[in-house]
């Protein structure tokens, strides 16, 4: 199914040229719905587009756009990834019809149901199409002027309906296409989120149905309103008198939801063509510009491992700064122009080796981060790049540079962002934050090198020692600066803080809050929310100051233990006001102030909360039989134990706990929480901040019990954010959480002896999630650190047996797998398949399962016969369980393929990867991770049957894959990069592989260490290149240098002792040679137990015989090709 025109033949003899219309009007259809069957009255057969909507706008082409949208229910088939694939169809259909004639001509969408969904993902992605490759799709988003969705679920829909959509009988499964569509779904989100920075680019409509639908038992709103018609800004919303089905029907030019389709239609009609037109100007500038970069970028770093930005210095490109200044922000004019003078109008000089410092240190609250805040968006201008590290802890440091490495390009790790500002060379400024702890280093933060320009904010003075250009330290404000202060936090945006009268009453409050910043936000939050008035604060204050205990972190002096109580009293009043309030927006302000105690200060996402219920209400509901009919076939062991993780065992915030959810509810929390100045918000961003002295005030208030219940709500809402299923859409928000639960954790350790210590089993539940998001970012110490735990607490008390503690060392053995940790990896695979052997049988799934681990395992240590067995049984039993096309059986294949690749084997391993790759294309999509290794493998098996230009394609591909999912230092895109510079090497270019592999080294110190099996493996692949350029003594040089991080066993040793004998035999050395190829040979004997590589065997005798050729002996020779012969017998 592709494009239909609807258009009429303007006169019975001609057919009207497409360059003669002025816009295209493209209906998409939505899920379980034909291509003109959803715009066609049943019982009139009228067809509205083409009947009613065609004569009315005789200047349109009407267009209707059709999919399989029943196949995407087929059990089985499909995934969130679908979505993307029809998106794709859709651009390239339209593009495809359009061209040559109509590629400018405007495009007005009218779409129902998942049709929306589909236009919104096809402008996100020709949004991003920039490259001269693929320019031409760009042309769907630049021509595309307004989006008319008629019952579109932006906001997703309800298991009950999509169930009832889909006719399903009890118990049935949920295609993963509808999955996608439920309420609060990952892939919704991600949908959301590309198209939220584009909307203003269009006209939109929203028309949402006002008559329910049959349900089957029940009647109803397929989609709600609030999902067919958010409240975006610009956007047209209207309700149409019909059901959902109905809604895009039209028997009549007076029907009302015809009406408004048409006048809107033609109202976008008159400015449509004018509108596109500039933008097609603007954007054909834009694109050249950028081109113009690229060829000028190229000529400049010609390794492919750039680490320069663009090349324009002074313009700002990257501006990472957490939030805006306060618009209250008043005061600190001097050290302002100060910082000015020194930082901006004196640049850095090359050469000297020392960055630019200032320190700004000082009281808490004295408005040092405000400050800093203010300074770099009034000279944001002057630099080419400024970058905010919150150093709070030394987790969120980290955190803050692996975000700059995420923003490289490079791997989101501490070292890569670290770096990468190291070696920059425009004017950057790096504002490091909240770096309070005394016995924190927090030079080690500083980058390399002496480019760069730095403000340090503190309140331990002892930092004051990094000053290369000068410090300030923040006191208490000028009197008449937090006057004017305390007016403004009252009366936001006027000029009341210059009425002489409201100044007296103003000043005893100032003196009594020792004109400290923060105090006087919060005092100014206070009378602005008329709990009290400058007249009574004051003396509501005292009586607070009177009961106020120590609430802030002791300071040194008793005047600034002093200063810590002013400023918590004036939490306290408002606090406790809101705290009596009986209204719910009050209460639920009052308990997410409580768990955001427990979470860091800093980039707090609102949908945590969003997400969490989200998961909460699936653990209420029948779990898919396919996701979880292998875990359902697991008997009751472990002494008939049942672990209920039912969310009645933790507590929860009553948001958690709503039936349906409320936006509004949330965001009225919120708001109460920000008038109150207990945090900020950024509504684009849709993130929260505290002050850090807010944060531990809010968290000290607590008792003992109170610590410990919020503390396990923080915990549980974490927890419940991250899905189990780890969508790749949902990857930005995951790592985004990581300083939250990292902040728990620490809570966690700090508190293991104390009263409000976290029960472990429910410490060990959260952990196992927080554990895969550390695995996910490739943090796998940290992953088996925290697996670790968990599996030695169930081990204890839920015994070897259980479920869930094979489950957690399922995922300790896949950290161990990363970790190249081969023994621990073994041991702990080995121990789960004996127990499922003993406790399922051997034909269980998850047994067979087990098996398959094995598998990766022993191809790991290098014992390639073992794994082959292990292999082929894991296969052959779960064809015969699940099918040859279930998920797991796939990967069992995989697994299998990658041993035969290395067995030489190569057209079973061909054969079974292209099946296996063709499989999870269709369930995964093409840029999942697990797509992407199929792809890696099958492009290895081209290499070693010679395909080079097929092998070099799919190896880029997956390379460019990475570099965009992971970044360009991740372990598993410089994997790609070794793999691509293996086809170099053998196809003629070593010189383009050894630049490749230079650069790459540094990285791999960097990111994975020396000590690694990927070290050894790039500078195998380094000698190799050194080797195709004739540089024998270069490649043997490398070689011999890492030859001792090989195990003598291994089959990567015996390949290091060929490289070597190659090397000898082209160096004439012949001895040598001869020394080498059969120290290879006799190594493959030694090791034949382990499988031989038939292909490399030969290939070794081959070079063996040369040499014993050159030398004279025959004999030698010939005895070699009877035991070449023997062993490849004994390998059959």
């Amino acid at each position: 199914m592709a494009i239909y025109d609807l258009t009429p033949d303007p006169e019975p003899d001609g057919v009207r040229q497409q360059r003669e219309y002025t816009v295209d009007i493209v209906a998409v259809h939505g899920l379980y719905e034909g291509q003109i069957e959803t715009w066609t009255d049943p019982d009139s057969r009228i067809c509205w587009l083409r009947d009613l909507l065609a004569h009315q706008i005789p200047e349109a082409r009407i267009l209707a756009y059709g999919y399989e949208a029943h196949a995407s229910n087929s059990d089985g088939e499909g995934s969130s990834d679908r979505i993307l694939a029809h998106a794709y169809s859709l651009m390239s259909e339209l593009n495809s019809n359009r061209y040559p004639f109509a590629t400018r001509r405007p495009i007005i969408f009218i779409c129902h149901g998942l049709g929306g969904i589909l236009v919104k993902q096809a402008l996100a992605c020709s949004n991003t199409s920039r490259s001269k490759q693929v320019d031409h799709r760009r042309a769907f988003f630049t021509s595309t002027y307004a989006i008319l969705s008629l019952g579109t679920p932006h906001g997703g829909m309800s298991e009950e309906v999509l169930r009832a959509e889909a006719k399903m009988p009890p118990g049935g499964e949920l295609s993963q296409i509808s999955q996608a569509l439920i309420e609060g779904s990952e892939v919704l989100q991600d949908i959301n989120e590309q198209f939220s920075s584009l909307m203003k680019k269009f006209r939109i409509y929203f028309l949402w149905e006002q008559h329910q639908s049959n349900l089957g038992s029940s009647q109803g709103y397929v989609v709600a309103e609030n999902s067919a018609a958010p409240n975006w800004i610009r956007a047209e919303r209207a309700g149409i008198p019909a059901n959902h089905s109905q809604m895009c029907k039209f028997t009549s030019a007076d029907d009302v939801g015809f009406k408004l389709i048409s006048s809107a239609c033609k109202r976008y009609l008159r400015t449509a063509v004018n509108e596109v037109n500039i933008r097609w100007h603007k954007d054909c500038e834009l694109l050249e510009k950028e081109r113009e970069e690229e060829v000028a970028e190229l000529l400049r770093h010609d390794s492919g491992l750039s680490i320069h930005g663009p090349s324009s210095p002074m313009q700002n490109v990257h501006f990472v700064v957490p939030r805006s200044a306060s618009s209250m922000f008043t005061g600190r004019e001097e050290i302002a122009t100060l910082l000015r003078q020194k930082i901006v109008s004196s640049p850095v000089v090359r050469g000297s080796g020392q960055h630019k410092i200032f320190v700004v240190w000082g009281l808490g609250g004295s408005g040092k981060t405000q400050f800093c805040l203010k300074f770099v968006e009034n000279n944001r201008d002057s630099f080419w790049g400024i970058f905010w590290i919150d150093a709070s802890s030394e987790s969120t440091a980290e955190m803050g540079f692996a975000n700059l490495g995420k923003i490289a390009n490079k791997d989101a790790t501490f070292e890569a962002g670290k770096h990468w500002l190291s070696n920059c060379q425009h004017s950057w400024l790096l504002v490091i934050d909240n770096a309070d702890k005394r016995d924190m280093d927090v030079s080690k933060y500083f980058p390399a090198g002496g480019r760069g320009h730095i403000i340090l904010t503190t309140r331990n003075p002892n930092n004051v020692l990094h000053a290369t250009i000068g410090e300030a330290n923040f006191r208490e404000m000028d009197e008449e600066d937090a006057i004017t202060l305390l007016l403004r936090a009252v009366q936001p945006g006027t000029d009341d803080y210059k009425d002489p009268k409201r100044r007296m009453l103003a000043k005893p409050i100032v003196s009594a809050l020792g004109c400290l910043a923060l105090a006087l936000i919060h005092a100014g939050a206070t009378i602005r929310r008329r709990l009290y008035t400058l007249e009574t604060y004051l003396r509501v204050y005292e009586k607070e100051m009177m009961l106020t205990t120590q609430l802030l972190p002791s300071s040194n002096t008793s005047s600034e233990q002093w200063k810590d109580r002013c400023i918590a009293a004036t939490y306290e009043i408002p606090f406790k006001e809101t705290k009596e309030s009986p209204d719910q927006a009050s209460i639920d302000a009052i308990e997410i102030l409580n768990i955001f105690a427990f979470l860091h200060f800093q980039q707090i996402p609102e949908a945590i909360f969003r997400n969490a219920w989200n998961s909460l209400q699936l653990s209420r509901v029948p779990i898919p039989k396919v996701q979880n009919r292998i875990s359902a076939m697991w008997p009751k062991i472990g002494g008939g134990q049942k672990q209920d993780t039912s969310s009645a065992q933790h507590p929860l915030p009553g948001l958690l706990l709503q039936s349906t959810w409320d936006d509004r509810r949330l965001n009225d929390a919120l708001a109460v929480l920000y008038d109150l100045s207990f945090i900020y918000y950024d509504d684009v961003r849709q993130m929260c901040w505290m002050h850090p002295m807010v944060h531990l005030w809010a968290r000290n208030r607590l008792g003992p019990e109170e610590q410990k219940h919020w503390l396990e709500a923080a915990t549980h809402l974490l927890a419940s954010s991250i899905s189990p299923n780890m969508e790749p859409s949902g990857r930005e928000f995951r790592r985004l959480i990581i300083p939250h639960f990292a902040n728990c954790l620490q809570i966690w350790q700090s508190s293991a002896r104390s009263a409000i210590f976290v029960g472990a089993a429910f410490r060990a539940s959260a952990s196992e999630r927080f554990a895969a998001v550390y695995a996910e970012v490739g943090d796998w110490h940290k992953a088996r650190e925290l697996d670790l735990n968990v599996l030695s607490f169930r081990e204890k008390f839920f015994g070897e047996e259980h479920p869930e503690t094979l489950r957690i060392m399922s995922e300790l053995g896949k950290v161990y797998w990363d970790l190249f940790d081969i023994v621990n990896c073994r041991s702990i695979r080995l121990k789960i398949y004996n127990t499922r052997l003993k406790v399922l049988g051997k034909d269980h799934p998850l047994t067979l399962s087990a098996i398959t681990d094995l598998t990766a395992t022993y191809w790991l240590a290098g014992d390639r016969k073992t794994s082959a067995e292990f292999g082929h049984s894991a296969v052959d039993g779960l064809v015969k369980v699940l099918g040859r096309d279930d998920p797991v059986t796939l990967t069992a294949m995989f697994h299998l393929s990658r041993t035969q690749l290395h067995l030489g084997r190569l057209e079973e391993a061909r054969g079974n990867l292209v099946q296996v790759l063709e499989a999870w294309r269709n369930f995964f999509g093409a840029k999942h991770q697990d797509t992407l290794a199929a792809m890696a493998e099958l492009g290895m098996v081209y290499h070693a049957l010679k395909r080079m230009k097929e092998s070099e394609t799919l190896i880029s591909q997956v390379l460019a894959q990475r570099v965009q999912n992971l970044g360009e230092e991740h372990a598993y895109t410089l994997w790609a990069i070794n793999e691509l510079c293996k086809i170099y090497t053998d196809s003629g270019r070593a010189g383009l592989a050894l630049a490749m592999l230079d650069a790459m080294i540094p990285i791999v110190v960097r990111t994975i260490g020396e000590q690694h099996i990927g070290m050894a493996m790039t500078k195998f692949n380094l000698a190799r290149a050194y080797n195709g350029l004739g540089r024998w003594k270069d490649g043997e040089t490398v070689l011999r240098n890492q030859m001792s991080s090989i195990p003598p066993g291994h089959p990567d040793y015996v390949a290091f002792i060929t490289e070597l004998g190659w090397i000898c035999k082209n160096m004439d050395r012949l001895n040598e040679a001869e020394e080498w190829y059969s120290k290879a040979m006799e190594a493959i004997k030694a090791g034949r137990s382990k499988g031989i590589n038939v292909i490399k065997v030969r290939r070794i005798a081959n070079e063996l015989r040369e040499v014993y050729q050159q030398q004279g002996q025959k004999s030698k020779a010939d005895e070699l090709d009877m035991e070449v012969a023997a062993l490849i017998e004994e390998s059959r």
